[in-house]
């Protein structure tokens, strides 16, 4: 992940994709731009997305699409990323994540989720990471007890 700006974990796609090899985009966004605009051909708005005033924007519109979006903050040679959880995560893209959380495990990383768009700017909540606990247990434990929430609460409320 060292090499690349962005990782997306597809609900569909059977492999995880990296985007914006060796930072050749100036922003993560433009880089975002250009995966959705090729992925989801159908979905019009994406290249006309203004992230200059909101740069999470393509961030919250992958996510609404039940992607898994990992952008690579790092700087000098401090490894940081952020990674961002759709509301439902699939079986599938929960293995990909475990495989993909052992290769930024020497990343300082800051959950994000439960985005959304208030007055256009983009919000959500961070997930406290401990530096003492493995990210991926972490990571994984939190994601479970979401899933096991909502369908619980799903129940009380059918």
């Amino acid at each position: 992940m060292d090499k690349y700006m962005v990782a997306i974990i597809d609900k569909d796609s059977d492999d995880i994709i990296y985007l914006g090899y060796s930072f050749n985009y100036d922003y993560h966004a433009q880089c975002l731009i250009d995966y959705a605009t090729e992925r989801y051909q159908v979905i019009s708005g994406f290249e006309s997305l203004d992230y200059m005033n909101e740069p999470n924007l393509p961030i919250y519109y992958l996510l609404l699409l039940k992607n898994i979006v990992f952008t690579n903050v790092s700087v000098d040679d401090k490894k940081r990323g952020m990674l961002y959880l759709p509301k439902d995560i699939s079986s599938k893209q929960l293995e990909k994540l475990s495989r993909f959380l052992d290769e930024v495990s020497d990343f300082d990383v800051t959950i994000i989720y439960d985005l959304l768009l208030n007055d256009g700017m983009v919000i959500g909540k961070e997930l406290p990471i401990s530096k003492e606990l493995d990210l991926k247990h972490q990571s994984e434990r939190f994601i479970l007890q979401r899933q096991y929430s909502k369908k619980k609460e799903g129940h009380r409320n059918g």
